[in-house]
């Protein structure tokens, strides 16, 4: 076959349904040893869809907007194809000149280091696949221009590995441009860093999005020091091109809604102050396209605190405890320190003071249990200048958790390019403090809780399939046998192994 000029795709563990439940794509993180390829497949990242023409049913929402800026740019669908990876003998061939990789984290250096230090057992399931699939015979035969982009495209940066750019920021602004340079002869720098786009500028969807993920907006002004400057920029969609992207994925069979942006709750506002009634208008309006469910993927505590008659205002609009079982969001709490919070998140806590953080977390923690909303959240275990007693601080406040239902992922810091934290050394088992293994083991000890709930929760959200939740129980049993031995370790302020 002739194939397509650009190719748009991404490796197995991006490429797959989760069977309905996105968090199964942690799993991906996991190493092969443990893991083999054929489980990680079949109960955690089975792949999507493919029409007949190898084109992917869904794709990651990044991905989509490219091929939306693609076409808008004056490319041809005879020219663009997102293509499933299972099927690329029917996008690559000889007319074939670019292929752009969309990846979330394509060395596995996100949660990495942990793993491996954890239980030792060599790379990660996200690294393997995405190197199998630069290195595929179509494209090693025909020799396509190879494009990374997407939240962990910085992961490339010093790595060798046969990528030719590496595409940093939002891809709507500049990669048509990058695109048409390469097909004219030109060649692109190694490192291409893209601008911020206007909300009214992001393009509507031409395809389904995994998950029902839905862009509302961009940015963020709180400014942690780890965090990528270029979403700093905070902008939002119009309410009418958020509901078209909507009506794309349902569609396509998509039943579930995942609004997304780094703080839901700050729609159509500057930044601080929430406009509650432009958020409540949004909610109003996907609901009345009756999806089976609605969640919002990020939210900010500091904006749930000042604003908590609002949470219980979506709540009702949607339909939690009636419509459907809970919401879910994925918070940041990241540290139970106040000088850490100071020094790294100054903004974090605003309006309210850092020295308030902890009692926020919690404030935060209770309303969600009364709303019936399950946290998924993020700690930064290492960050520069953190000590004994800060790690302490971030243990106790975990602790004081510990009865309400959601997940704890303690994130061994990673410094990101592009950051004003860059240049600073990451946390590994080489530097890791006692107690950093004791936080390690009291996260594991609040997930492994918490567990079970958890998985009957998240049923509503995933494909009815009874041998899938058979094995993804029997998973839960197993993890709780063999994660008891590391837990007891690492609560003792001894490294896992």
């Amino acid at each position: 076959m002739s194939g397509k000029r650009i190719v748009l795709t991404s490796d197995r563990t991006m490429m797959s349904s989760y069977h309905g439940g996105v968090l199964l794509g942690f799993a991906a993180i996991m190493p092969r040893a443990v893991m083999p390829d054929w489980l990680l497949r079949s109960l955690f990242c089975p792949p999507v869809k493919a029409y007949p023409d190898g084109r992917a049913v869904y794709a990651p929402c990044g991905m989509r907007k490219v091929e939306a800026a693609l076409l808008e740019a004056g490319f041809s669908r005879d020219e663009v194809m997102v293509a499933h990876p299972d099927h690329l003998d029917k996008a690559i061939g000889s007319d074939t000149e670019i292929v752009g990789i969309t990846h979330d984290d394509p060395m596995g250096k996100i949660a990495v280091r942990e793993i491996e230090d954890i239980i030792n057992k060599g790379p990660p399931h996200n690294r393997h696949s995405f190197l199998r699939l630069i290195n595929h015979p179509l494209i090693k035969k025909h020799d396509p221009v190879i494009v990374v982009g997407g939240n962990g495209a910085w992961e490339l940066a010093d790595e060798d590995v046969g990528v030719d750019h590496i595409y940093l920021g939002e891809g709507e602004s500049k990669f048509p441009e990058v695109c048409m340079a390469i097909l004219s002869g030109k060649n692109p720098p190694r490192i291409i860093e893209g601008t911020p786009v206007a909300g009214d500028r992001i393009p509507v969807n031409r395809g389904a999005t995994i998950a029902g993920i839905v862009e509302i907006g961009r940015g963020c002004w709180r400014g942690c020091a780890f965090c990528s400057p270029t979403m700093r920029s905070l902008r939002h969609r119009p309410v009418s091109s958020i509901l078209e992207d909507v009506r794309v994925n349902m569609r396509e069979g998509m039943r579930d809604v995942l609004l997304h942006s780094e703080d839901v709750f700050t729609y159509g506002s500057r930044g601080m102050r929430p406009e509650p009634d432009k958020v409540l208008e949004l909610f109003r309006s996907v609901k009345e396209l009756s999806p089976h469910t609605i969640d919002v993927s990020h939210l900010s505590l500091a904006t749930v605190h000042q604003s908590m008659d609002l949470l219980r205002e979506i709540s009702e609009i949607v339909g939690v405890g009636t419509d459907q079982r809970y919401m879910s969001a994925w918070i940041g709490i990241e540290t139970g320190s106040c000088r850490m919070l100071e020094m790294h998140m100054p903004r974090k806590a605003l309006p309210e003071s850092p020295e308030r953080w902890p009692d926020i977390v919690r404030e935060c923690y209770a309303l969600f249990h009364e709303e019936h909303w399950v946290p998924v959240a993020s700690l930064v275990l290492g960050l520069p200048g953190e000590t004994a007693d800060d790690v302490v601080r971030t243990t106790e406040l975990v602790e004081s958790l510990k009865d309400y239902t959601g997940l704890m992922l303690p994130l061994f810091f990673t410094p990101m390019a592009g950051t004003s934290l860059g240049s600073y050394k990451g946390l590994g088992k080489d530097n890791a403090l006692p107690e950093h293994w004791e936080l390690v083991g009291t996260c594991m000890e609040y997930n492994l809780r918490h567990l079970k709930k958890l998985h009957n929760l998240y049923k509503e959200r995933m494909t009815p399939n009874p041998m899938v939740h058979v094995g993804l129980r029997m998973i839960n049993i197993a993890a709780d046998i063999i994660l008891q031995k590391y837990m007891r370790r690492m609560k003792r302020g001894e490294p896992p192994n």
